[in-house]
C-alpha cells in the first residue's frame, strides 16, 4: 500500500493524458522565430557593442546563429559549429539580506536562451496554474497582490493561513530531475539536448541570470501547483517563484498539507522546505481592551509577510525593512539638498521605485509625514526624463541616426 501511494506522488495527473509536443527543435531553425527572439533581446541593451555589432550585420548574424543550432545537435555534420558553453565566471550580489549567486551569459548564449524560450512559452503558459506568479508576463508582484486582496475581502476560507518555501530552490534544483519533468511533455531528443547543453556545467542547480532558467523553474514546479489545488483541495492558494501561500479555516488541515507537500517534494524533486514554514491565524480585529489604562485593540494572529507587503483584513502596508529604507534615503537626499549637493543618479531611481510601493499599498501616513516633506517626487520624474532624453540623443548620434545641418 505505502509503494502505490509514493507512484500516486510521483505520478500526478499532470502525466495523465498529458499533450506532447514534437518537432520543436524545427521552429527553432525557422528564421522568423530567431528574428522575433533578437528583438525581444535587444530591448534595453542597445547601447552595448556587440548588440550594435549584430544590428549593422543582422542578416550574417542569423545565418550564424541558425548554423550554430544546426549543428547543436548530436550527430551533426559539423559539431565544431555547434554552440559550446564557455567558462562563466560568478558574481555575487545582496538582496535582502541573502547573498546571490549571478552568471552572465555572453550575447549568443543570450540570444539562444531567447529562442528556447519563445518556444517554451506557449506550451508553459497553457498549463500554469493560474496564480502562479513571477517571471511570467503579466504576473507579476501586482497580479499576486491583488488577486490575494480579493480573496482577504470576501472573507470566506481565509481563517488561518500557511505560508512555506523551499529551501535553496534554485540552487538544489537537479539536472537530471529537470530533464526527466520535461520529458513527460516534450518528445523531442535534439531539442531537449540543445536545452541539457545550455546547462553544462550545472550538475546541481540552475544558474541564475540565465533567461531560461525562471521559465525551467516555474516548469518544475507545475506539478507542486497541481498537488496543491487538486489533490489536496486548497482553493485559495498563491505561488510566488519559491513562495507558497495557502489559507483555509482548518488549522489542522493546513499542517497535514504542509506534511504531504514535504513527502512530495522529496520524492519527486529531491527539494526541501525551510525550517521557518509557519502556520497561523490570519489577522483579525476582536475588538478593544483597555491595557495600563488606554483602549487598544484586541488583535489575534498575524499579517502575512508575502512578496514585501504585509497583508492583513484591513489594510495592505509594506514590509518594515523596505520602508525604512525609504524614509532613511529620503532623509540622505534631504540632507544632500540642504548642502547644495546634487543627487546620485541611483538614488533617484532607488526613490522612484519606493515611491511605486507607497502608490499600491495603505501607508500614505508614512509617506505623508517621511517622504513628501523632503522629495519632491515630480521634480525627480523631470531629472530621470531628462537624463534619458540625453542618453537616448547621444545613442542616436553614435549609430549615425541624427545628422548635425550643414
Amino acid at each position: 500500500m505505502r509503494r502505490k501511494e509514493d507512484e500516486k506522488l510521483l505520478t500526478t495527473s499532470s502525466e495523465r493524458g498529458v499533450k506532447q509536443y514534437k518537432y520543436l527543435y524545427r521552429r527553432m531553425l525557422d528564421e522568423g522565430n530567431i528574428r522575433t527572439a533578437y528583438k525581444k533581446l535587444r530591448k534595453g541593451k542597445t547601447k552595448r557593442k556587440e548588440i550594435q555589432y549584430i544590428d549593422a550585420h543582422l542578416d550574417e548574424e542569423v545565418e550564424a546563429m541558425r548554423i550554430m543550432i544546426e549543428n547543436t545537435r548530436p550527430g551533426a555534420e559539423h559539431p565544431e559549429l555547434g554552440y559550446k558553453p564557455r567558462k562563466r565566471k560568478p558574481k555575487y550580489i545582496r538582496e535582502h539580506g541573502k547573498r546571490r549567486t549571478i552568471y552572465m551569459p555572453e550575447i549568443h548564449e543570450q540570444w539562444l536562451h531567447h529562442i528556447i524560450v519563445l518556444i517554451l512559452e506557449p506550451i508553459i503558459t497553457a498549463t500554469a496554474y493560474p496564480y502562479s506568479c513571477g517571471s511570467f508576463p503579466g504576473r507579476g508582484a501586482h497580479y499576486a497582490k491583488k488577486r490575494l486582496v480579493s480573496w482577504i475581502r470576501r472573507g470566506k476560507g481565509i481563517r488561518n493561513f500557511a505560508k512555506i518555501d523551499i529551501r535553496h530552490f534554485y540552487e538544489s534544483v537537479r539536472i537530471e530531475i529537470l530533464m526527466r519533468e520535461l520529458t513527460i511533455r516534450i518528445k523531442d531528443e535534439w531539442f531537449l539536448h540543445v536545452i541539457r547543453v545550455c546547462l553544462i556545467g550545472f550538475k546541481k542547480g540552475i544558474p541564475l541570470g540565465f533567461y531560461i532558467s525562471q521559465w525551467l523553474a516555474n516548469y518544475l514546479l507545475e506539478p507542486l501547483d497541481y498537488f496543491i489545488t487538486v489533490t489536496l483541495g486548497f482553493q485559495i492558494t498563491e505561488r510566488y517563484m519559491d513562495d507558497i501561500v495557502i489559507m483555509d479555516d482548518n488549522k489542522k488541515r493546513l499542517h497535514t498539507a504542509i506534511a504531504k507537500i514535504k513527502q512530495f517534494l522529496g520524492q519527486r524533486f529531491r527539494l526541501k522546505l525551510k525550517r521557518t514554514w509557519q502556520v497561523c491565524k490570519f489577522w483579525y480585529c476582536k475588538g478593544k481592551r483597555i491595557v495600563k489604562g488606554k483602549e487598544k485593540r484586541w488583535i489575534i494572529g498575524r499579517e502575512i509577510d508575502y512578496m514585501g507587503f504585509l497583508f492583513s483584513r484591513e489594510r495592505t502596508g509594506i514590509r518594515k525593512s523596505i520602508m525604512l529604507s525609504a524614509t532613511r534615503l529620503a532623509a540622505r537626499m534631504e540632507k544632500q539638498k540642504e548642502r547644495r549637493q546634487g543627487y546620485f543618479k541611483r538614488h533617484i531611481e532607488a526613490m522612484l521605485s519606493y515611491i511605486g510601493w507607497f502608490s499600491c499599498t495603505d501607508t500614505y501616513a508614512c509617506y505623508y509625514f517621511y517622504i513628501k516633506p523632503f522629495v519632491n517626487v515630480g521634480k525627480l520624474k523631470k531629472i530621470i526624463s531628462k537624463l534619458d532624453r540625453r542618453a537616448n540623443q547621444n545613442e542616436r548620434m553614435e549609430t549615425g541616426t541624427v545628422c548635425t545641418a550643414a
